[in-house]
């Protein structure tokens, strides 16, 4: 959020806390279903002494919006969404997957074999799998993109599997797996550097897994179009309109307006960053908390001539009966909007913080939607050792 706490490092502190705190409270598909586990009983241990990579990989793997799958460590523990159990025998099957290791429910041993070299910082593409988890081989199904997930100290400590239907007539491309693994590595290197730039931001447990299950829900909805379509934009106002939805906004204190703005990747994953930040200080400090307050966003596109188009919005609160002033430190949000947005996007943006309400000013060269360049929203698109 735009208003920062005091800084302190916290990954590494084991204090107690809820479910809910440490995973969210998102009431994602198959996070009940992790909650009710006994993980105690797990080599993976309590929840509440898992660190934070492995939480956020979880948050993630519970809100990309494909069939995700987790094998963590030397026993391969599994845990998965509720898309991933097609992949099961049946549903039985894929319940009573989750804290086992996938060693004796492997059908062939290749996923244990992709695990092998994902461990080493290897992404993997299992093409044309036709087994079940738990069962014996059957018809092509789907293909398996697997991937790397680092802890704290860079080590690869689990390994994401999303799976993407294979149709019977026509295999997967060679450029739509390539593309496939390119995002999976640059989403689980921003959700690396979230979990290190929200820590340095919370002085709590509670309050890092608050804020970090926030931010990787903004941009595993983001991610899940783009590994379904990796050719696909994102709708600039349905993007708006999903944040504000997920922070319970009134329509009517709400005047959204603009053309029809499809980004590209780096576009909208930084734009969902910004709008996430903007929109969770509103609801805190801003004009979604007042019942006077009122939130105006509108944006276009301008043609600049030789130079191409140029893309602008402006964020207005009005309303807000006291308003606070610039905070005296960045946090996440400020240094995301002020610093890191302009940087990648080579654009600008300016905050101010007027009596009646916050204003933000966001603009940068506009690139067609079919880019499907690599955000690098803190600078850093891959962890070293990993494929290039």
């Amino acid at each position: 959020m735009l208003f920062s706490v005091k800084r302190n490092a916290i990954l590494g502190r084991r204090k107690r806390g809820t479910m809910a705190a440490l995973l969210g409270a998102m009431n994602r598909p198959g996070e009940d279903r992790l909650f009710s586990m006994a993980w105690e009983q797990t080599p993976l241990g309590p929840l509440d002494r898992w660190p934070g990579s492995l939480r956020a990989a979880v948050d993630l793997m519970l809100g990309v919006g494909a069939p995700g799958a987790l094998f963590i460590g030397s026993q391969l523990v599994q845990m998965h969404n509720l898309a991933f159990d097609t992949l099961y025998r049946d549903g039985s099957a894929a319940s009573y997957a989750l804290g086992r290791s996938l060693k004796g429910d492997d059908p062939d041993g290749s996923l244990a074999e992709a695990a092998v070299r994902v461990f080493t910082g290897h992404s993997v593409v299992l093409a044309g799998q036709a087994w079940m988890i738990g069962a014996s081989a059957g018809e092509p199904a789907f293909s398996l993109s697997c991937a790397p997930v680092r802890d704290e100290a860079g080590q690869v400590s689990a390994m994401l599997v999303l799976a993407f239907p294979t149709s019977p007539a026509k295999s997967d491309s060679g450029p739509h797996i390539t593309e496939l693994q390119h995002r999976m590595r640059n989403l689980l290197a921003v959700v690396r550097s979230l979990v290190a730039r929200s820590a340095e931001t919370s002085d709590t447990v509670e309050d890092l897994a608050a804020h970090l299950d926030g931010r990787i829900a903004a941009v595993a909805r983001v991610h899940g179009v783009f590994l379904r379509n990796p050719q696909a934009g994102v709708d600039l106002e349905g993007l708006i309109r999903d944040e504000l939805l997920t922070q319970s906004a009134d329509d009517d204190r709400l005047n959204l307006g603009g053309p029809e703005i499809i980004l590209p990747p780096k576009a909208a994953e930084l734009m969902t960053l910004a709008i996430h930040e903007l929109a969770t200080n509103a609801t805190k400090f801003g004009a979604l908390s007042q019942a006077s307050g009122k939130l105006e966003i509108a944006w276009c596109l301008t043609d600049t001539g030789s130079s191409g188009r140029r893309f602008e919005l402006v964020w207005t609160e009005t309303g807000v009966a006291i308003a606070r002033g610039a905070p005296r430190r960045e946090g996440f949000g400020t240094n995301l909007l002020k610093r890191r947005l302009p940087y990648e996007l080579d654009g600008e943006a300016d905050i101010v913080f007027r009596p009646g309400g916050l204003v933000c000013q966001i603009a940068f060269p506009f690139a067609p939607a079919h880019a499907t360049e690599a955000a690098a929203v803190f600078g850093v698109t891959k962890a070293a050792g990993d494929d290039a």
